[in-house]
């Protein structure tokens, strides 16, 4: 049979890239792009050819979101925020018999998913399978791969500059409640320890361009995985540009968010100081990071260092993997996270077949003992 993958929010920033990704590496699948606007759904079907068929959808609408999912073999989830679709596609998937991959997710909705245990029924979601969190899992785990079997420490570097669009913002400004892990915290021997880290102001990093500031946040997919990989020590950081006027709005509202209500007005404040940032500048998303353990009773170490030009061009990736490891059948019944069910070696070989992405070297040394990535690339 035919398998038919639906993808909702298929028109937006996320979803479009998903469905082009999808299309060109599952030839015999039919596409379904869904999403409020069915002249904007066709526009995006029309560019992906006669497989794809535009499909107008209302997320809040039980039987509308119920026709788009009946007759799909994979529901991939692209529109948002997360904090407000929550397990609403999923269930309409689940019950329409298909597979689910959500680009959001995280520990709401695997909490959520859980308790309908989809498992029973045969069925498979595939959550967080994005940038931050999705990336964030699945690059130590492949550094890990990479000749460190024995590794106790990891220190990570992520930073990004680039638009946002309201469902991104709205689920960042819910990251500083607490809602996707702690600030200023680390993993110290096994243990999640609060208010361990300071920032780091007007600093220099390996890696990225001029003077920066560094936060702590342990997230929870990280903290996931640091016990899956036996880690005893975590250093993780978000990293802004020096002078970051979307620093200072997040310090600003951190204090000012009071509840759902103020959520949107405070994600318009967010993008617009994303978009000032970036007004005259290129985008980048940047990962640095750096794993040291044992291997064969030696020291060892790796680093990694990613560079990409597009947020979504690399989130519609892993969401297009993600699918394509359920139609594979490669992803068991039940509930995951995508750093912890997916194979990260396809994930790696899938961003570097992109054009947004424009580096992944992997390195033998330490951060510090790195000059240049084209120098040190195995």
């Amino acid at each position: 049979m035919t398998p038919t993958l639906a993808v909702l929010g298929g028109y937006g920033a996320v979803g479009a890239v998903a469905a082009r990704e999808l299309a060109a590496t599952h030839p015999r699948a039919r596409l379904r792009i869904g999403g409020r606007r069915l002249d904007e759904a066709a526009r995006c079907a029309a560019r992906l050819g006669d497989r794809a068929e535009p499909h107008a959808v209302d997320l809040t609408d039980p039987a509308s979101l119920a026709a788009f999912c009946t007759g799909s073999t994979v529901v991939v989830n692209c529109a948002g925020p997360s904090y407000r679709v929550l397990d609403t596609v999923a269930k309409a998937a689940f019950a329409a018999g298909a597979d689910y991959v959500d680009a959001g997710g995280d520990e709401p909705v695997h909490r959520a998913l859980s308790e309908r245990d989809p498992a029973g029924h045969g069925r498979a979601a595939v959550l967080t399978a994005g940038m931050m969190p999705g990336l964030t899992g699945l690059l130590p785990r492949w550094l890990a791969a990479q000749g460190v079997e024995e590794p106790h420490r990891l220190l990570g570097y992520v930073g990004t500059m680039d638009r946002l669009t309201p469902a991104g913002a709205g689920d960042y400004l819910l990251s500083l409640g607490g809602a996707y892990g702690e600030a200023q915290s680390a993993w110290r021997g096994g243990a999640r320890v609060l208010r361990v880290l300071q920032p780091l102001n007007d600093t220099e990093l390996p890696f990225f361009p001029g003077t920066v500031s560094a936060y702590p946040y342990l997230s929870y997919e990280v903290e996931r995985l640091a016990r899956d990989l036996g880690l005893a020590t975590v250093d993780w950081y978000n990293v802004f540009d020096g002078g970051s006027r979307m620093l200072k709005t997040l310090g600003r509202l951190q204090g000012a968010m009071t509840g759902q209500s103020a959520l949107e007005p405070a994600a318009r404040d967010l993008i617009e100081a994303a978009g000032l940032d970036l007004f005259g500048r290129d985008p980048y998303q940047l990962f640095v990071l750096e794993l040291t353990g044992r291997s064969a009773g030696r020291d060892a170490v790796r680093a990694l260092v990613l560079r990409g030009t597009d947020t979504y061009e690399l989130t519609g990736a892993v969401v297009a993997v993600a699918a394509g490891a359920l139609l594979a059948g490669q992803v068991p019944p039940g509930v995951h996270y995508a750093a912890e069910v997916l194979d990260p070696g396809p994930v790696v070989e899938r961003l570097r077949a992109l054009a947004a992405v424009t580096s992944l070297d992997l390195f033998d040394r330490p951060l510090d003992e790195v000059s240049a990535p084209e120098e040190g690339e195995l």
